[in-house]
């Protein structure tokens, strides 16, 4: 798969590295450290792929069979109860994030013992997710694959871990069972998906327990269900047997293989990836080379004309050309002052977000917490009912914070990397102002590539928490004293109870918040950051440029004479790397 994609890449990346090359002989860090990051950037850039459906629709399978190894557990009953997020590795290895932050290495053996609902009820063990790392050629070419909770089981959990996955999607792959019509359960959960996904595959999985004649009645079936509830959306559904997939590549089985029509699948992925991310990753990162390229043309036709003008001549134009360069650093950098205030506006409404989130919330799981203890204290002790009280209080306020917290992210990546988009497209214009005005000032052409927005994938602005523990506890345990009658002790405990709920609803409450607005604060920072760099580095070419011609303008006409021919050097140079570059952002 994606082995269009591979040649381009590899293209590109030889490209860039030569354009590195040329920067680091100018003494060009600025160019050099944007180069480098846009590689970084490209061999780093992922597609993530969500796996979802009802449970035991086969997909666990369904990923065993992309990545060709028996890597995640499979079984009648609903298992997977845990997220599993798979990606490269040299070697297998898996990770299981807990939900206070810690992670430990476990062997890929031992994944079903956090994963499945069997061994690991209610998820007792705290688990957030399991990082699987495998050698898969798939994965390698960057791609994630995300293995998600049944939707609809007898575990309601599930449905909302799953759902918690779909902002990180760049596509979703939906299992449906030959074997189970489409129920109102998955159409429903279908339209949830399509707010957050534009791309859904529709798998139709098991076909190899049904003849010729029922799978084209079961696809005719699905695709008709599909459109009637999906109006007006592209449907897109073909039929697989994971297990027959699944065998062919662990049995080198090419007719199992073929019977399985995974091929056809496969293709559909890497055209989808190819064209959508794939693509704009290649003609983004291309687009930015080609800019830095436009610049340090630019420079040399700096250099050229400087050389012909006389030295008072070329005096009065670096004077005129550094006072514009004043002005518009002055510009960029009264747009970071407002980048930062926007940010605040931001950090603003999560702490109206959180704030209306306690005060709607509280009274429900007050409710819940009466209830619980109205049941409890009738079968247990006045103590055995503070302790249990005290469990289930830090279970339902992380059962709803994380979800908040999901959503919050997510709104704030959608508003951060709006911003940012905006203040880099301000930041671009300020230096095609800078090489329009050079170009003006000495009398040179200078080539304009467009501008794309370069800030690609939902993960330069995720946020991540790992470091603090997803739950802060009461500063003090519950406690209760036995000496009051019955009647009263209950209504003690409720009182108590509450007060604590309220105590670590508020404080918890606070954690995202602040954990929230801190991850803003820092991701604004690094972009703030780049959009320096960006204008510096060509404000530092152009300058760099026209006083070497000031130096070498003082030069003999041995020295001169090498510094012409080094220029038609590194100018034919340039010539070739633009018409690779050029034929690649497009």
């Amino acid at each position: 798969m994606l082995e269009q994609f591979k040649h381009q890449k590899t293209a590109l990346t030889g490209a860039v590295q030569e354009l590195v090359e040329v920067a680091r002989d100018k003494e060009n860090r600025y160019a050099v450290e944007l180069l480098a990051e846009s590689l970084a950037r490209l061999a780093g850039e992922t597609f993530t792929l969500v796996v979802m459906g009802e449970f035991k629709r086969g997909k666990s399978t369904f990923i065993n069979a992309l990545v060709g190894a028996q890597l995640l557990p499979t079984a009648i009953i609903p298992l997977t109860a845990i997220p599993t997020v798979i990606h490269h590795g040299e070697n297998p290895q898996a990770r299981v994030v807990f939900q206070d932050g810690h992670a430990e290495e476990v062997p890929v053996d031992d994944i079903v013992l956090y994963v499945s609902a069997k061994e690991n009820p209610g998820n007792a063990k705290k688990v957030r997710e399991v990082e699987v790392a495998y050698p898969a050629p798939l994965l390698s070419e960057g791609v994630i694959l995300v293995d998600t909770p049944g939707v609809g089981s007898v575990y309601a959990e599930h449905t909302r871990v799953a759902h918690a996955y779909l902002p990180r999607a760049d596509a979703v792959v939906f299992i449906i069972s030959i074997d189970a019509p489409l129920g109102k359960g998955e159409l429903e959960y279908l339209h949830q998906i399509r707010s957050y996904v534009n791309k859904v595959i529709f798998v139709l999985n098991k076909i190899d327990i049904a003849g010729a004649a029922d799978l084209a009645e079961a696809l005719a079936f699905t695709r008709e269900t599909l459109q009637k509830h999906l109006k007006g959306q592209e449907i897109v559904l073909l039929p697989l047997s994971a297990r027959l997939a699944l065998e062919g590549r662990l049995q080198n089985d090419p007719g199992k293989l073929a019977a399985s029509r995974m091929a056809e699948l496969e293709k559909l992925l890497n055209d989808l990836i190819t064209r959508e991310k794939a693509g704009l990753i290649i003609s983004a990162t291309a687009s930015r080379a080609l800019r830095i390229l436009n610049e340090l043309e630019l420079g040399l036709e700096l250099w050229r004309r400087g050389m012909e003008d006389s030295a008072e001549e070329l005096e009065r134009k670096i004077a005129t050309f550094e006072a514009e360069l004043g002005r518009l650093e002055q510009e960029r950098e009264d747009g970071i002052y407002l980048l930062y205030r926007e940010v605040d506006k931001l950090a603003e409404r999560v702490a109206e977000d959180m704030a209306a989130f306690e005060q709607r919330v509280f009274p429900q799981l007050a409710g819940q917490l009466e209830q619980f203890i109205e049941k409890t204290f009738a079968e247990c002790s006045v103590k055995e009912t503070a302790r249990l009280a005290q469990d289930y209080i830090k279970e339902i306020i992380l059962g709803v914070l994380e979800e908040q917290r999901e959503q919050e992210k997510e709104l704030m990546r959608q508003e951060l990397a709006r911003v940012a988009q905006r203040f880099f497209r301000r930041v671009e214009d300020i230096v095609d102002r800078l090489m329009d005005a050079s170009a003006e000032i000495f009398q040179v052409t200078v080539h304009k590539t467009g501008y794309k927005d370069y800030v690609l994938g939902d993960r330069y602005f995720y946020f991540h928490f790992y470091e603090h523990p997803t739950f802060i506890p009461s500063f003090e345990e519950l406690t209760v004293t036995s000496l009051l009658p019955k009647a009263l002790l209950k209504k003690h405990i409720m009182t108590k109870t509450r007060a604590t709920l309220a105590e670590l609803l508020s404080r918890n409450c606070g954690r995202v918040r602040a954990d929230l607005v801190d991850s803003l604060k820092e991701r604004v920072r690094t972009v703030a950051g780049e959009l320096r760099l960006r204008a510096d580095g060509v404000a530092f070419g152009l300058k760099k440029a026209l006083q070497k011609a000031l130096e070498e303008k003082k030069a003999g006409a041995a020295e001169q004479e090498q510094a012409v021919a080094a220029y038609a050097r590194e100018r034919e140079k340039l010539a070739q790397l633009r018409e690779t570059l050029e034929s690649l952002a497009q």
